[in-house]
């Protein structure tokens, strides 16, 4: 990952808003309704509420891109995540301070691989294809051969099993001394929903997760951040991602496309961070076998369905 690209994303969230569903304008409500019953969670999931900061961009992508997430190639990819990162976390000790949010740490669980491989697509499709190095041949495709990507092939739903968030409102000061605190361990600022619900919800939980987070040996832990971002590359390289030539045909204006990379990266980043501390939190509780695969596998017809 980038790392001045990081930098100057990071910049540019501090200075735009987050657009949370309540207060979105008209034209954001059909992405929004488009990436939640692709995602068949009820909320939009933090890094799409600051992109929608350019909503002609966010519309173009999610609906490029929504079709893809519907699939069982999809699914197959983040329970792949999954299982890289419980396998890289499996010595975490158990905890009893995640029970009191068990329903926060599953959400987040069940999204946060989910939320990186769309920031991956994204971050791809910016840069195009063709600025990364080619596998060598022969390593094209994981093995055994995957399952085949037929987008859409999953109905839109929502998942009444996925809690909701809470509001996120104002945070005490020792709240926020234990976000200062997990972004210094993250190395990167608490701007995603688990850290910010933990410090207005459960500040033990907020405070193990901290622990738990210093067991970890900074070598491990940058050998992890980099496998899951290899494993999240090479999945959603298989799709067809929303590239940025034709944006500016979609309204998005060739002046914007360097900020929007910036942010795009900063929050795959961000979202690389979650997914690290949904699985500690998810192995802590249930252990690294149950943490290999979603909380909250997706069965068709079991959920009603919203819609084509």
């Amino acid at each position: 990952m980038q790392g001045h690209l990081v930098e100057r994303g990071l910049a540019l969230l501090q200075e735009i808003p987050e657009v949370w569903p309540s207060k979105a304008p008209a034209r954001i409500h059909p992405i929004y309704d488009d990436l939640r019953t692709a995602l068949r969670t009820p909320d939009v999931p933090f890094a799409f509420r600051f992109l929608a900061h350019w909503p002609p961009y966010l519309a173009y992508t999610i609906r490029q891109f929504s079709p893809f997430v519907r699939s069982r190639a999809f699914e197959d990819a983040a329970d792949t995540l999954r299982a890289e990162g419980a396998s890289a976390l499996a010595q975490t000790p158990q905890n009893p301070a995640f029970e009191s949010v068990r329903a926060l740490v599953l959400r987040e669980h069940y999204l946060a691989p989910k939320v990186l491989l769309i920031l991956t697509a994204f971050a791809v499709g910016l840069r195009g294809r063709t600025s990364e190095t080619a596998p060598p041949l022969g390593t094209t495709l994981p093995t055994p051969e995957p399952i085949p990507v037929r987008p859409a092939e999953l109905p839109r739903a929502l998942d009444e099993r996925i809690t909701s968030l809470p509001e996120i409102g104002l945070r005490s000061g020792k709240a926020q001394a234990l976000l200062d605190e997990l972004a210094a361990l993250r190395g990167i600022p608490s701007l995603d929903d688990l850290s910010r619900v933990l410090a207005v919800q459960d500040l033990g939980a907020l405070s193990a997760l901290n622990g738990l987070r210093r067991t970890l040996h900074a070598d491990a832990l940058e050998a992890t951040r980099h496998l899951l971002l290899e494993r999240a590359d090479r999945a959603t390289r298989r799709l067809t991602l929303p590239g940025s030539k034709v944006l500016p045909d979609f309204m998005v204006p060739h002046s914007a496309l360097p900020d929007i990379e910036a942010v795009v990266t900063a929050l795959q980043a961000i979202a690389l961070e979650v997914l690290i501390d949904a699985t500690l939190g998810r192995v802590a509780m249930d252990g690294a076998s149950a943490a290999q695969r979603s909380p909250y596998p997706i069965t068709v017809g079991a959920q009603q369905d919203t819609g084509a």
